[in-house]
């Protein structure tokens, strides 16, 4: 429950500081205040321009004005006052106004009226209407926010009543504004938010893009001379991520390019050390040489370094096409008791030369599916390292198989030689490592004990080849060694599922995991080869 949690709560603060969780979140934003911006400037000018919102705010203005005028008009005509020298307020150059007696006859007029716009509204008061809507001549306009360069007006006809008698009638006009075409606003408004919204997203983008342009500056000022830089990039989001992912890559290169600036060092000297013998040898054969005996000495000298030189390029070879996937495993149903069993038996001259006892312990029947060529070179390298690292020091190496767990099949090679400090453990399967470097060539004495000889040694990739193969087969290699004492080298083999592989008629017995069909009987050939 804990565990769900925790990834619950991971899951969650990963959500909450990703980019992608922010992007939106700004979006969001930046469209919130472009749509309120653009909303509000819509809102405004459509209820600025309706013509229903225009009118209705023309009529209101026409009974305030009314009002207004109606009691400086009825407040002269009652004090017998000339109504033309009254002081009157207009709301606009626009307004007009016009006082008719109970007669009909003009009493007052304010603004532009002509003679045939006096007699219509004359006509239509005797009428009884009281809001009308007229056509009237006028020269200019002033409002040119309602573009009000038209002769439309609405009039409101007001009777003044002094104890409900008629003492006047008030006619107060305003203009009505044109209907504005609203396309050209909206399509005005529609470049604003476009225009915003470009900013807006550029703004946010490069935000966002920050990180990335880092990174690629950072990238650009690498080169493989110089692979010690890292971005060190402190977020908890997928740039964090990928900047933590470039770095890791960039460690990968930086260890890779070491390993083969080491590598090419490394051979270079493996394959300088032979060329070098090669070329004293010659010399020494052309100016110093007399007998066929020497001679033939320096031609088995060269000879043995050409094969040296020969494994070394072989090995890299297999290594390089290793790298490069080119090599394709070729495999089938093997049991690993025979390989072991035909490993051993070819290295026991080997062990009979270097005064080593190489024996075998139980091997069981494990069947794997591998390729036999390479696994035999894997036992034999293994084999072979044991022998030449325990003569001189050691007597014994042992060779054994078994199972774990019935699904691994283990091949154990022990010796009792000098052993492997833990330092150079984690460097074991690197090439061209060795563990004494003063063993990079072997010495033995002649068959007559005068004279000793110095050969080739080992090349140092032996056991980098052991390790790919192991690997290539889907196992894995385990090193256990204390100094003193010796090493034991294991290796762990997938097995086959035997159940599925035997068919109906085979013995039942066949589908164990691991049965034990061999004996030890090396130790007693090598003892027979001894007392020989």
């Amino acid at each position: 429950m804990k565990r769900v949690l925790r990834q619950f709560l991971r899951a969650l603060v990963s959500f909450i500081m990703s980019v992608r969780l922010r992007l939106t979140l700004w979006n969001v934003a930046v469209m919130a205040v472009i749509l309120v911006v653009i909303g509000g400037s819509l809102y405004a000018s459509q209820t600025y321009f309706n013509s229903n919102t225009s009118e209705s705010r023309i009529q209101t203005q026409l009974y305030t004005d009314t009002q207004q005028l109606e009691n400086v008009y009825k407040q002269a005509l009652l004090s017998k006052a000339t109504p033309a020298s009254q002081k009157v307020t207009r709301s606009s150059d626009d307004e007009v106004v016009l006082l008719l007696g109970p007669d009909n006859t003009v009493l007052d007029t304010r603004g532009t009226l002509s003679r045939p716009t006096i007699q219509l509204l004359q006509g239509r008061s005797e009428a009884g209407q009281s809001m009308i809507d007229l056509t009237i001549n006028t020269p200019h306009s002033t409002n040119q926010w309602h573009n009000n360069n038209n002769n439309n007006y609405r009039f409101l006809i007001t009777p003044l009543l002094e104890k409900n008698a008629r003492i006047a009638t008030l006619i107060v006009g305003l203009a009505l504004p044109r209907p504005m075409n609203l396309m050209p606003i909206w399509f005005f408004h529609a470049l604003l938010g476009l225009l915003a919204t470009f900013i807006g997203g550029y703004w946010l983008a490069g935000k966002m893009l920050r990180p990335v342009k880092m990174i690629t500056h950072a990238a650009r000022e690498i080169n493989a001379t110089d692979l010690r830089r890292r971005l060190h990039l402190r977020r908890h989001d997928e740039f964090g991520e990928l900047a933590a992912t470039f770095d890791q890559m960039l460690a990968r290169l930086e260890a890779a390019f070491k390993r083969q600036t080491q590598f090419t060092a490394d051979a270079s000297h493996e394959l300088r050390t032979p060329l070098t013998i090669i070329d004293l040898e010659l010399n020494r054969a052309l100016t110093q040489l007399s007998t066929p005996e020497e001679y033939r000495q320096v031609l088995e000298q060269l000879q043995a370094e050409n094969e040296q030189m020969t494994t070394i390029v072989n090995s890299l070879l297999l290594l390089a096409r290793a790298d490069t996937g080119q090599i394709t495993l070729q495999l089938e149903e093997l049991d690993l008791s025979d390989l072991t069993l035909a490993s051993v038996e070819r290295l026991l001259p080997l062990a009979q030369q270097s005064q080593v006892s190489l024996a075998t312990g139980e091997l069981p029947e494990l069947l794997v599916n591998g390729d036999p060529h390479y696994l035999s070179r894997m036992l034999m390298n293994l084999i072979e390292n044991a022998i030449k690292y325990t003569s001189g020091v050691g007597t014994h190496v042992r060779v054994e198989l078994s199972c774990k767990d019935e699904h691994w099949g283990v091949v154990r090679v022990q010796d009792d030689g000098p052993g492997i400090d833990d330092e150079h453990l984690p460097f074991l399967f690197d090439r061209f490592y060795r563990v004494d470097k003063a063993r990079t060539r072997s010495t033995h004495r002649l068959a007559d004990g005068s004279e000793v000889k110095e050969e080739p040694g080992g090349t140092g990739l032996g056991l980098a080849i052991v390790q790919w193969i192991v690997h290539a087969h889907n196992g894995e290699i385990i090193v256990e060694s204390e100094t003193g004492k010796g090493s034991v080298f294991e290796v762990r083999l997938p097995l086959l599922n035997q159940e599925q592989e035997a068919t109906p008629k085979n013995d039942r017995s066949m589908t164990k995991k691991c049965k034990k069909v061999h004996v030890s009987v090396i130790q007693e050939s090598y003892t027979d080869a001894i007392a020989q």
